[in-house]
């Protein structure tokens, strides 16, 4: 297969410094850094990179969301509120019973949440054989 499996999501924001330091504390973990014009951390899901907007890369809403699977939608929500971030949309039933919202983090980037149920699971386990 060509496309292995995702290396990397970066945001790209006004401040890298004050970005990786908001999500490094979310996810508890250190900021390294590539260069001057890229910060990292480490995930469960992989690296989150931070690089500096401009024109061909704006930032903000209207670009690519990631969403991360959370055990309590309620619950990310206003930890993440509590934070800095503003609920953005949502939240929402998907059409296979998860629930989903999206918040605003504090550099105008989003943050997608997702609660899977049994039944999205199974339904997506399920189309996962009909492919």
């Amino acid at each position: 297969m060509l496309l292995k499996k995702i290396e990397s999501v970066v945001i790209f924001v006004a401040n890298i410094d004050e970005a990786a330091a908001w999500y490094a504390e979310l996810f508890q973990t250190e900021i390294r850094r590539e260069n001057s014009q890229y910060a990292f951390i480490k995930t469960p899901a992989g690296l989150l990179g931070f690089h500096p907007l401009d024109r061909k890369c704006p930032g903000g809403v209207g670009g690519t969301t990631v969403y991360w699977e959370v055990e309590d939608l309620e619950d990310a929500i206003k930890a993440l509120e509590k934070r800095g971030a503003v609920l953005y949309r949502g939240p929402i039933s998907t059409s296979f019973g998860a629930r989903a919202a999206m918040l605003l983090d504090p550099f105008g980037c989003t943050i997608g949440l997702n609660q899977s149920t049994e039944q999205s699971l199974h339904a997506l386990a399920s189309d996962d054989r009909a492919g």
